[in-house]
């Protein structure tokens, strides 16, 4: 896993919560943009739990993960995109395991926009492309970890970040919304 970082970058990589915001092909051609807002565990009172004593007692009162006004909405930009996926979390294997587990400098969990530098699915894209043969430059493996879903994605370049915080009017995520390219 190689370490991200750079402005809104930096916050992604810290975030302990994300929810998926929307997904779409563009704005140009071999490009994908992918929405996700911050979330953490709400802070209201004990609430009524999970309508199962003994889980509740095993396990705890179960508490609502919620984005809200203050949350930050991440647009992330994948340009030169060769592939992607995207697979319900609850179904997601753990990329990491992959790697040399001694390479891994964090003993927490791992960040939820991260790189990895071989992965089951970097090697599938690059064989079935046959990007290695044609390309001077890696093909890259970032994944987008979420509540929702683990979104891989195969690129040759980093992926431009940015944020905005949500307000307390907020409509939801912008998917649609054409990002300019500065």
């Amino acid at each position: 896993m190689t370490p991200l970082g750079n402005g809104a970058a930096d916050l992604l990589t810290a975030e302990r919560f994300l929810r998926f915001g929307g997904l779409e092909a563009g704005p140009e051609y071999d490009t994908l943009t992918l929405w996700v807002v911050s979330a953490e565990i709400a802070e209201d009172e004990e609430g009524d739990g999970s309508g199962n004593p003994l889980f509740d007692r095993i396990i705890g009162t179960p508490k609502m993960i919620e984005t809200g006004p203050g949350s930050l909405r991440y647009c992330i930009i994948f340009r030169d995109c060769l592939s992607y996926a995207w697979r319900d979390e609850s179904y997601a294997l753990e990329e990491d395991a992959f790697e040399e587990s001694e390479d891994r400098e964090d003993a927490g969990a791992p960040p939820l926009l991260r790189r990895h530098d071989r992965s089951d699915f970097l090697e599938q894209v690059t064989r079935r492309t046959g990007a290695a043969d044609v390309l001077d430059v890696p093909v890259m493996h970032f994944a987008v970890s979420t509540l929702d879903a683990v979104i891989d994605v195969a690129c040759l370049g980093l992926p431009e970040v940015t944020a905005e915080m949500l307000g307390p009017d907020d409509p939801g995520p912008k998917p649609g919304r054409r990002v300019r390219r500065d």
